[in-house]
């Protein structure tokens, strides 16, 4: 009994792409939290808006309460529910413990404690809290669990951290080099804008990122002919994070739709499609989150090639 109570529980609170079971509870579930997490965000939101009446600050309450409340139910769930989730190959000999102790050390875990602990520490604890309220704003990251989009990226941000670390790297430290630089030709000019090296680094990080606030800006001919060739070279350094992303993404997004062109190769091998077949493509395009019309795009292309080989 416990342990279908226990199955049924990973199945329902998985996002519904993923569960094997309770496909149509987990679907519902997954539009209720996410209809939570959207409404306990714009509650957050509106209780920083002044001039609120009484009233509706009570109401923003009692949504926090009711929000936190059932956070916790659900986290509390996942722990337990995560011993049914299915042994890793390398792990088969996995037990109910160790699989929990690795749920608590994921990346989600974490935004799931971090969606509640503030408010639990600010009613068991006595002093000023408020800097953590900011942490529920980490609720918003709940939705990642049930968006393929934000798993691809995260998955992109992983895949190139090596290079991303460089890359940054490499700004920071043009960053560091150009504020010395103009910190040394302004400072005689504007004493008061170019204090020092650190109060130097917003005119530069600025400038690199092309933004330009206008608020620090050279007046010497020498600081101005720097300024542009440090906005040059922004446009080049800045953009290399931005390419680095965006590169690994489309591999990302080329890797899913061979892996569908694999899947539907392997169906027409077989023969006809089946209902079974066109449920089974189905499944995986929804699992690679690609678009209804390019798939299906896919396949006609696939099935038109396949044709030409039989004839």
């Amino acid at each position: 009994m416990a342990m279908s109570f226990r199955n049924a529980c990973y199945h329902i609170l998985a996002p519904a792409s993923e569960a094997h079971e309770y496909k149509k509870l987990s679907k519902l579930f997954d539009v209720l939290l996410i209809v939570l997490i959207i409404v306990n965000i714009g509650a957050m939101m509106l209780e920083t808006v002044p001039g609120l009446p009484a009233i509706l600050h009570q109401e923003l309450h009692v949504i926090e309460v009711v929000s936190v409340l059932i956070f916790t139910i659900e986290y509390i769930l996942r722990v337990y529910s995560s011993a049914s989730a299915p042994n890793r190959p390398a792990l088969e000999a996995t037990t109910p413990w160790q699989k929990r102790w690795a749920y608590l050390k994921s990346p989600m875990a974490m935004v799931d404690l971090l969606a509640i602990l503030p408010f639990y520490l600010s009613v068991f604890v006595a002093f000023d809290l408020r800097i953590l309220r900011v942490f529920r704003v980490l609720r918003i990251l709940k939705i990642g669990r049930y968006s393929r989009s934000m798993q691809t990226l995260v998955t992109v941000l992983r895949n190139e951290s090596h290079s991303l670390t460089a890359a940054i790297s490499v700004l920071l430290l043009f960053t560091v080099i150009a504020a010395t630089c103009i910190y040394y030709i302004e400072h005689t000019a504007q004493p008061n804008v170019f204090s020092s090296i650190p109060a130097s680094l917003w005119w530069a990080l600025v400038t690199l990122t092309t933004v330009g606030y206008g608020d620090a800006v050279p007046v010497t001919a020498l600081g101005k002919i720097f300024g542009g060739l440090i906005t040059i070279m922004g446009i080049c350094f800045y953009a290399l994070p931005a390419g680095i992303l965006s590169s690994s993404y489309t591999t990302q997004m080329q890797l899913k739709r061979d892996r569908f062109k694999d899947t539907v190769q392997s169906v027409l091998d077989d023969g006809k499609l089946s209902e079974h077949d066109i449920h089974h493509i189905e499944r995986v395009r929804a699992l690679l989150d690609l678009d209804e019309e390019e798939a299906k795009l896919i396949m006609r292309l696939l099935q038109h090639h396949h044709n030409g080989r039989k004839r």
